[in-house]
């Protein structure tokens, strides 16, 4: 499990490489990182671990790309041309599609995901970069969720107006998806993070929100490669970096044992604030914190009862200012 960590500082000269690969072609040698990085993701035998493996080495993807990582078999410059190919395609069509990616050493990659104890290299983008950086919260629960369930997502999804920062979800089916919906009613951006590749079509029939999502000034992202299929591990390995991005994260209706309680495990570990709702008439222990599940930052409120404390939790982790309370005007005049 990720825990948290101090951030530490982007080094490095490709930290002023950019990764606009517009214009580039198989002829040439890659002018930035991320183009050496795709080429390279293109290569065959050469997948995301390796890539990660590099990085957290310190090489550049240039040199390896140019030169050959020393453990390499022979035919490098075959295999190179090979791959140029392919990755001027996947070039051409990410940036159609108007997909970023983003190094870690870019000044732009989200300083809270460095909290992380091994946060991504790299950060495939649709839309808007900037929302990655604003403050925001993180909204999850269950792929089947009970009409409690629903009804308390939308009961968050009626107070985003006024918290006016940016949502984080997940894009699965039930309380993710019905975040994503409640954050375009109210016209506030939401960041979709994603447990596959930025090409995949996962889950299907949902291009429609998706085009919503980017219209409305908010982000598609993942750290998966374009094409890269799902699996159980993706997504665990998604979570966290939902809960990294929000400054506070909302578990809306979920068990202990489910994708949410990662998502809720990895918060813990990072110090986030977790905010639980439960209604009037939920028994009491349906909703509990335990130690690395919420325990060490979270609160429990009952709503609507509490809302006015569930919002103040809410504006404080969020770097908010509640509004000043309208004083009632007395029938009976002010008190000497």
């Amino acid at each position: 499990m990720d825990e948290a960590k101090t951030p530490q500082p982007r080094a490095g000269p490709e930290a002023r490489d950019g990764n606009n690969w517009s214009g580039s072609s198989a002829s040439r040698a890659p002018r930035t990182e991320a183009e050496a990085f795709l080429t390279l993701s293109a290569m065959r035998g050469i997948g995301p671990k390796t890539l990660f493996e590099w990085a957290e080495e310190g090489s550049s993807y240039r040199a390896i790309l140019s030169e050959g990582p020393s453990d390499q078999p022979s035919g490098w410059r075959e295999r190179r041309a090979e791959a140029a190919d392919r990755a001027v395609k996947m070039r051409e069509l990410l940036e159609h599609l108007q997909v970023r990616l983003i190094l870690r050493s870019d000044r732009e990659f989200p300083a809270r995901l460095l909290e992380l104890t091994r946060p991504p290299h790299w950060l495939f983008v649709q839309g808007s970069v900037d929302r990655l950086n604003e403050p925001s919260v993180a909204i999850v629960g269950t792929r089947k969720p009970s009409n409690d369930g629903i009804f308390l997502a939308r009961y968050v999804g009626a107070c985003l107006r006024d918290w006016s920062v940016p949502t984080v979800s997940g894009l699965a089916a039930g309380i993710d998806q019905l975040a994503h919906e409640e954050s375009l009613r109210s016209g506030v951006p939401t960041i979709a993070v994603l447990g596959t590749g930025i090409l995949e079509d996962y889950p299907k029939g949902l291009s429609g929100v998706r085009e919503r999502i980017l219209a409305g000034g908010g982000a598609i992202i993942t750290e998966y490669l374009p094409r890269a299929s799902y699996s159980g591990d993706n997504f665990v390995q998604r979570n966290r970096l939902q809960a990294a991005l929000a400054c506070i994260l909302i578990p809306v209706e979920w068990k202990r044992r489910s994708g949410t309680a990662h998502t809720v495990r990895f918060a813990s570990a990072l110090k986030r604030p977790i905010a639980c709702l439960r209604l009037p008439y939920w028994p009491h222990d349906r909703v509990q914190f335990e130690p690395g599940l919420g325990l060490e930052t979270g609160a429990l409120f009952t709503v609507p009862r509490e809302q006015d404390a569930f919002d103040r939790f809410v504006r404080d982790s969020i770097g908010e200012t509640a509004p000043e309370a309208t004083k009632q005007l007395s029938l009976f005049g002010e008190d000497d």
